[in-house]
């Protein structure tokens, strides 16, 4: 039995795990789903000092306060960022990181360093009031026509401008030995590829799902199918 952290991306909250993670506990699998400050059912909360120490400080309490050990961290698109920053603290609590798409920037970089001009550009044209950014369209989150479109859709929330232009550690973490990382092959992101690429570099082990970039949503049964084997091996059988 593998213990499971789900950890959402930008404008969700821990509700996009939900058909995962019950898929998982089908197989066996405690599943815990977290959701950042201001993010989900905490958006009533959400403040302009929020950013990435805010998301930080969220996952490392969590473990602290839940007593979270041997776990599956699973870090999905933005919530790369938030796992790595977190990793010096809760590190030795983990059994093994999966990286679904996640964002794995290089020391001091940020989010919106990595996607360029282009990227920077989409956050200025999707600003509200100076220090919010407005959700992504459907297409970019790879659920365009799915069966949960509106689901999904309907359940996002505008994120901190701070959280993609705040810069992340200084220097590499101690990665977990096991480390896994997921590409989704229906997702033409140039960025997310070459996260993959950062990724084999950094000795994780590569996987694919067939899906567009958040399988969570689209191919929730057959993403928990993957964890579940990838959890396996790093800690035996359900």
């Amino acid at each position: 039995m593998a213990t499971f952290v789900c950890v959402h991306g930008a404008f969700q909250g821990g509700w996009v795990w939900k058909q995962t993670a019950a898929a998982l506990f089908s197989l066996g699998h405690p599943v815990h789903s977290p959701t950042f400050s201001g993010c989900g059912h905490h958006r009533h909360t959400l403040a302009r000092d929020m950013g990435l120490a805010t998301y930080v400080a969220d996952l490392v309490q969590f473990f602290e306060l839940e007593d979270l050990s041997d776990v599956i961290l699973v870090a999905h698109s933005y919530a790369g960022l938030v796992c790595l920053g977190a990793l010096p603290a809760i590190g030795p609590r983990l059994a093994a990181l999966v990286c679904v798409e996640a964002i794995l920037p290089k020391p001091g970089l940020s989010f919106a360093d990595l996607g360029g001009e282009p990227f920077r550009a989409m956050l200025a044209a999707r600003q509200v009031d100076g220090w919010l950014v407005s959700p992504w369209p459907a297409a970019m989150f790879g659920v365009a026509g799915a069966p949960d479109e509106d689901w999904f859709m309907s359940r996002l929330a505008p994120f901190p401008l701070a959280g993609f232009t705040d810069k992340t550690l200084a220097a590499e973490p101690a990665w977990p030995e096991k480390r896994h990382y997921i590409r989704c092959a229906r997702n033409p992101n140039p960025m997310l590829a070459a996260m993959a690429d950062r990724a084999g570099t950094l000795g994780f082990a590569l996987h694919g799902l067939e899906s567009g970039h958040c399988p969570q949503v689209t191919i929730p049964v057959e993403l928990a199918r993957l964890l579940a084997t990838l959890a396996e091996d790093a800690v035996g059988p359900a």
